[in-house]
């Protein structure tokens, strides 16, 4: 016999005998390849509600897990690290576990002004760059001297386009009957008549929805090449990230409130 008409012998029977399989979600095994197909988009209705959201809104999130909550157990994991968090509508339990394909998720944006400072931390400037940026970003920052003293914004980024390095160098050479010393001392220094600033502070909000912060940025001026070229340091970077992300974790819960059960960390179905 051809294997089509075996084929053909298989296919017959199969759709002789083809009945639902009694799953909730409505399935039929196909003659032509024996899989299971689900044919729950030919009805009026779906089996059950699934779905996904993502929102960088916090107050948007905080309404829509709210809402759904009323008739579903919501449980939600915070990626504290990430400013990120994923509430599970259908997640069950242990007992009755769900299927966890009903979800919302929130994942709080940069605000402009906390990406420009984390770019500037991480970059090294030309004289015209950095005073380009004070220009820029001058409503979020204030200039200050050695002694923490306000300093004009304006007269700083005009300081800092003015800077002139200076060098010094003082030889010794000594000579006596049986040795002969020699010793030599070179100082570098950067200088500006405007008067250079020490540092700045830059308030902003990190991401949409959290307090504002005053972050504080030390200036460093590098004399090793032709020109001058600065750097800013970022005082207490690694504490102000810990303290954003326990913001982060209070006001989503606040946001919430018991219309889902909060947990740090990540969750994975398998």
């Amino acid at each position: 016999m051809e294997a089509k008409a075996i084929q053909l012998i298989q296919d017959t029977a199969v759709l002789a005998y083809a009945k639902p399989l009694g799953t909730h979600q409505p399935a039929l095994v196909l003659p032509h390849d024996q899989r299971i197909h689900s044919i729950e988009h030919f009805g009026a209705t779906r089996s059950r509600f699934r779905g996904a959201l993502s929102t960088h809104s916090l107050n948007d999130f905080g309404d829509y897990v709210t809402q759904q909550s009323e008739a579903n157990a919501a449980v939600g994991f915070v990626n504290a690290e990430g400013m990120a968090c994923t509430v599970f509508f259908n997640l069950g339990n242990t007992t009755v576990p769900g299927h966890g394909d009903f979800t919302a998720t929130l994942n709080l944006r940069k605000t402009a002004a906390f990406k420009a400072l984390e770019r500037a931390a991480g970059a090294t400037f030309e004289q015209k760059d950095l005073s380009d940026w004070i220009e820029d970003w001058a409503p979020n920052l204030i200039a200050t001297d050695i002694e923490g003293a306000e300093i004009d914004l304006r007269k700083a980024a005009s300081a800092i386009r003015s800077i002139s390095i200076e060098q010094a160098r003082n030889s010794e050479h000594t000579v006596g009957d049986l040795s002969a010393a020699r010793s030599a001392m070179e100082k570098i220094e950067a200088k500006s008549a405007e008067g250079l600033p020490a540092g700045f502070t830059f308030t902003t909000e990190p991401y949409e929805g959290l307090q504002p912060r005053t972050i504080t940025l030390r200036v460093a001026v590098l004399t090793g090449g032709d020109k001058p070229r600065l750097k800013l340091r970022w005082i207490g970077e690694e504490q102000l990230r810990e303290d954003l992300a326990q913001e982060f974790k209070d006001v989503v819960q606040e946001e919430v409130g018991t219309a889902a059960t909060l947990t740090i960390g990540s969750f994975e179905l398998l």
